[in-house]
């Protein structure tokens, strides 16, 4: 699965439609359409657009994983869905343990970014 579909993912979770996301982006129904199909490249900078409209940030689109992500509401009336990463420490070990995974996917996004700075350099 691709970036496109993890973007599809969060939009459904906080009820979005594609109208909805294009409009915001000023983009065509299709045009919107074909990053969720990953059917386009997407420059660093859409994507920081698109993670602005979906009220989040680029780890949570490169590194969403939908069987980690619970449903949370503010109040018993509310229709806003919060994207929740489940993360969870049982003690010190734990921690530092998480704390070193986190660590090294920083670096591995980091890495990604580069690249895809890069590219998008060469175009």
């Amino acid at each position: 699965m691709g970036i496109g579909n993890n973007i599809k993912k969060i939009r459904e979770l906080k009820n979005y439609t594609q109208s909805y996301m294009a409009s915001q982006l000023d983009l065509s129904i299709g045009g919107y359409g074909k990053i969720e199909r990953d059917e386009t490249d997407i420059r660093l900078s859409r994507l920081n657009e698109i993670a602005k409209v979906l009220e989040t940030n680029l780890v949570t689109i490169l590194e969403f994983n939908s069987s980690n992500i619970f449903l949370h509401y503010n109040n018993k009336n509310a229709t806003q869905n919060t994207v929740v990463q489940n993360q969870q420490i049982q003690n010190e070990n734990g921690f530092n343990d998480l704390l070193a995974n986190l660590t090294e996917e920083i670096k591995s996004l980091k890495k990604s970014i580069a690249i895809i700075e890069k590219r998008n350099e060469n175009i």
